[in-house]
């Protein structure tokens, strides 16, 4: 495409919200901060999903939603829901198969530092929830904190997605002048997968200035219109969906306009990731930063075992890290025993497990068609650890971790999920799953707070009724 010609320009927004309040119910309840609204989710629903949603942006964007933000809106504001399974459905309409939504982690953990086999669930899971919103298989796949490894890639690969995207800065080996792409990645099982690289300068105006860069028109002819000379044939803007309406009030409009009007007075035509990925074949090869994310951190250290840095102190995340691979690794214990003597390789059972309730099977009707031999007792004991083994999965939602305070919502999220799911596990076995958690937590201490772990757990035990779990 030459430079007299149209430039191809996609807007990625990706929209998601930490879980909180109870683990099994899903039930938020109140969150004093968020008046005038009930909660949280109930404010940016008004100020910024809703908005958007009535605007028609996602009609326009590429973008993806967190599993759970998409199960709330589904429940809680059907309207927006709806409306965002039109965006996508639109486009797949005018482009088949191309759609705008893409998948992504079904607990939106950080995918790099998951274990082999939980990654693979996460991505299985994070599929078939999209299947189920969305009613079609996904071509891409969006890494939360777009933190990126070599065998989440291949695990992506091996599950059926064709692309992601990722930062500039975290492939290597860009040619001169390189645009959106998308380019190659070889992987070690002799597979390959697309990636998108986000235009970060751009990208990052539009995340954090968009309040002061004088409108969409302003912009897209100031910033936008130039930036066609370094480019190649096609541009991406990638960024939290957040930004609009929620992180800078009002701001919808500033997408609406630039996605449904001065993009195209700026010389580009807006298409889709989707699209771009069915009609453009990468042929130019590059490799990723091993371990590495949107921000600077290396390694994703910050998000591992936290940091001392500009006087805050997280080194929290470490002994909570460890409290939490402590639980997950007894229940485990717990759930390979009661499977493997059928011959069931048990983590395969749980990455079947999610698909199938979401098609409509019942957790009894898994466990009779995967198990038919075990018998009633042992068959509610496996429905209990299935669910256990869930709420293990949403301990490591990557905002546990991306939390700057102890005491914060969802670091005690993180270990009310585990404590449910060890009195669970208590409870349908008679085994005593009480053994680490008590004293893992008493490590989990922070400078900034005289809260310790410990008493997080007391009040996620006294808050949720688990009497099975003795403090």
């Amino acid at each position: 495409m030459s430079k007299i010609e149209r430039t191809a320009l996609v807007v990625y927004g990706h929209f998601s919200q930490p879980p909180r309040g109870n683990p099994l119910t899903y039930e938020i309840g109140e969150e004093a901060d968020a008046a005038p609204y009930k909660n949280w989710n109930e404010r940016i629903n008004a100020t910024s999903y809703l908005p958007n949603a009535i605007d028609g942006n996602f009609n326009h964007i590429s973008f993806s939603v967190s599993e759970g933000l998409m199960k709330w809106l589904e429940q809680n504001a059907p309207e927006t829901y709806q409306k965002i399974i039109e965006g996508d459905q639109q486009a797949v309409a005018a482009h088949p198969p191309a759609g705008n939504a893409l998948a992504t982690a079904h607990n939106h953990v950080i995918l790099p530092l998951s274990r082999k086999r939980d990654k693979c669930t996460q991505i299985i899971w994070g599929i078939a929830a999209f299947e189920r919103h969305f009613g079609r298989k996904p071509l891409g796949f969006w890494l939360p904190e777009m933190a990126v490894d070599t065998e989440s890639l291949q695990f992506l690969a091996d599950a059926g997605i064709g692309y992601t995207l990722l930062t500039s800065k975290q492939l290597i080996g860009l040619p001169p002048g390189a645009d959106a792409g998308p380019y190659r990645v070889e992987l070690p099982n002799g597979k390959s997968i697309a990636v998108f690289a986000r235009h970060d300068a751009l990208s990052t105006e539009l995340s954090f200035k968009v309040h002061n860069l004088g409108g969409a028109g302003h912009w897209a002819h100031n910033a936008l219109s130039p930036a066609r000379k370094s480019i190649g044939s096609t541009l991406l803007l990638a960024t939290a969906g957040e930004t609009f309406g929620h992180h800078f009030a009002g701001e919808d409009q500033f997408l609406y306009w630039l996605v449904q009007h001065e993009a195209d007075k700026a010389g580009y035509e807006l298409t889709s990731l989707d699209e771009v990925f069915l009609n453009t074949k990468p042929t130019h090869t590059v490799k990723i930063a091993e371990r590495s994310s949107w921000g600077d951190q290396p390694a994703l250290s910050q998000w591992f075992m936290g940091a001392i840095e500009n006087g805050k102190d997280t080194t929290w995340k470490g002994a909570l890290r460890r409290a939490l691979d402590n639980t997950a690794s007894d229940l485990d214990r717990v759930y390979e025993d009661l499977i493997t003597p059928f011959g069931v390789d048990p983590y395969v059972l749980r990455d079947e497990y999610l698909p199938a309730i979401f098609q409509g099977q019942s957790p009894d009707d898994f466990i009779a068609e995967k198990l038919p031999k075990m018998k009633e007792k042992q068959r509610q004991q496996l429905a209990a650890l299935l669910q256990a083994q869930r709420l293990t999965q949403r301990m490591y939602n990557s905002y546990t971790f991306t939390d700057t305070k102890l005491d914060g919502r969802q670091p005690r999220y993180a270990i009310a999920c585990a404590a449910t799911a060890l009195s669970l596990a208590q409870e349908a076995t008679g085994h005593d799953m009480n053994d680490r958690l008590p004293v893992d937590l008493a490590v989990v201490t922070s400078p900034d707070t005289s809260i310790t772990g410990t008493d997080m757990l007391q009040d996620a035990i006294r808050e949720f009724d688990l009497s099975l779990i003795k403090v």
